[in-house]
């Protein structure tokens, strides 16, 4: 696991949005289901531009500074050697889904029934931990 070197943490609503769009944007078809994977799991995953991590991939006082939750994940995107992270509510990240569906489906060829199945699937994930 890559540790975080040069990070800057962005905190405020428009840089995490952002954020998260940055790194699902350079999600392909392939890695978009080990993204998945990794929050229906909430363990650590490296993609080409980015990663996330989760409270249990973290040491303790890492996760306290960043105020990490169970439901929370902290993504990272590079950008020009900077590692520029957010602490992500995976119920946000559901929320991105379902507005920029259309979109998702065109850039990673998806089907609508492939991505209504991921999203339905992370909803399951939140439901059935109470997150």
């Amino acid at each position: 696991m890559t540790m975080l070197t040069n990070f800057k943490l962005y905190n405020d609503k428009k840089n995490r949005k952002l954020i998260v769009n940055q790194f699902y944007s350079n999600l392909n078809h392939e890695n978009i289901h080990d993204a998945v994977i990794s929050l229906e799991e909430r363990k650590h995953q490296a993609f080409p531009h980015g990663e996330v991590y989760f409270q249990n991939d973290l040491p303790e006082e890492l996760q306290d500074e960043l105020k990490l939750s169970k439901s929370d994940g902290l993504f990272i995107v590079q950008e020009d050697n900077i590692q520029k992270g957010a602490v992500i509510p995976l119920q946000l990240i559901v929320q991105y889904l379902v507005a920029n569906r259309t979109q998702i489906v065109e850039e990673k060829e998806l089907s609508v029934i492939q991505l209504e199945n991921i999203i339905d699937r992370l909803e399951l994930t939140l439901h059935t931990e109470s997150l």
